[in-house]
């Protein structure tokens, strides 16, 4: 079975994508107690996960200092989803002037291990013209990480001396747009996937990107073609949203049906939930507490029950509001519980999270959807040769 270390491991879902792809965690670095603990009791509760002394709550630039003593080798893979905020639309933009930017120390990481494999996941806002140098730059350095950085070198100088640098190659680095809810994720969530494997083990063309396995196409012709959608819910088919129309007439007059599976939406994912009832915890069902108080306003309005559900968020101050809540067709809205949000990111059922509820939706915001983690995992180990 190959081997990996999560960095910036959060609440898990990499970590989980990756172990259903076939990797065995040997370290798991988070510097936050909260993610910590939850990947602590679940391993408690399941020791197939990992094992909770391999949870390691430190920042990653300390863990590599600890790391001098060399006890880690022959590792697979580095994985892992530095902070996004210097780079999201909704954060302050401060990009790589950002104290919470750990790209840098991402690439240390690999110059240290020197993993067969790399995964690194950040938001799409890193490839906006304000930051696509400074990303250019991280991609060069994957490339070439043993050139290091010298004393109050700042990065664009860092970056022409490995651009002038004559070394070979050690790293082919990929990079890779992914929408989750074309990998049958019930999320539109599109993120950044920057992918390296090591020149010996595998050339420039080694890695493939993912195909999508679902298509909001495919969505539309089952709900407004064939009626095929609301068949399998048992409903009468609601009136159709105008904003569809003008690509539902097309699909209409198209010979053939999409060929992908449809896009899977959030009443797909609550199948076999029992209905959450507010303040009150649901008898054998993790985390599914109703929680009152759900309304809308401008800009806050809840993501459509038959349509993937928005980008889960982590918020800064708590909770996000629109994309945490439901909106059923008649206009009522209300919360997701902390378990529907976790199947939304594709988490098992039997995956454990806080009691508080700004707690848990914060660790899900951040959180790698664990089928797109997956997906990424079985196509490093079927392209690397790993087994």
């Amino acid at each position: 079975m190959p081997h990996s270390v999560e960095l910036f491991a959060g609440a898990g879902g990499m970590a989980l994508g990756m172990l259903s792809a076939g990797f065995e965690h040997d370290q798991l670095v988070e510097l936050y107690p909260a993610p910590c603990e939850i990947l602590r009791s679940n391993a408690a509760r399941e020791p197939a996960l990992w094992k909770s002394e391999n949870v390691r709550q430190l920042d990653v630039r300390d863990w590599l200092n600890e790391r001098a003593t060399g006890k880690l080798s022959g590792i697979d893979l580095v994985a892992g989803g530095p902070p996004c905020q210097p780079f999201s639309i909704g954060g302050m933009w401060a990009g790589h002037a950002d104290g919470r930017n750990m790209l840098p120390v991402a690439v240390e990481a690999i110059r240290e291990l020197r993993p067969k494999t790399f995964v690194f996941e950040n938001v799409p806002g890193l490839l906006h013209a304000n930051f696509l140098p400074y990303y250019l730059y991280i991609v060069d350095y994957l490339t070439r990480p043993s050139i290091k950085p010298r004393h109050e070198e700042d990065w664009t100088a860092h970056h022409d001396r490995i651009k002038r640098a004559r070394r070979e190659v050690e790293y082919h680095v990929h990079r890779q747009v992914i929408e989750a809810s074309d990998l049958g994720v019930p999320q539109t969530r599109k993120r950044v996937f920057i992918v390296g494997i090591r020149a010996d083990i595998g050339g420039p063309d080694t890695w493939e990107d993912l195909q999508p396995t679902h298509s909001r196409s495919a969505l539309l012709h089952a709900q407004w073609v064939t009626g095929a959608y609301w068949e399998e819910h048992g409903l009468t088919q609601p009136a159709m949203p105008d904003k569809f129309r003008h690509q539902v007439s097309q699909l209409r007059r198209a010979d053939e049906a999409p060929a992908q599976k449809r896009w899977r939406t959030t009443r797909d994912v609550l199948g076999g939930l029992p209905y959450p009832i507010h303040g009150r915890d649901t008898p054998g069902v993790l985390n599914h507490r109703g929680i009152p108080g759900a309304r809308t306003y401008r800009g806050h309005t809840g993501g459509w029950i038959d349509w993937p559900a928005k980008t889960l968020k982590a918020g800064v101050h708590g909770v996000c509001g629109g994309e945490g809540m439901i909106r059923f067709s008649d206009g009522f809205v209300r919360y997701l519980t902390v378990r529907e949000a976790a199947r939304i990111q594709t988490f098992p059922d039997d995956y454990q999270l806080p009691d508080l509820r700004t707690v848990a939706m914060r660790a899900l915001g951040n959180a790698v959807a664990v089928d797109v983690a997956s997906a990424i995992g079985r196509r490093l180990i079927a392209v690397a040769g790993m087994t």
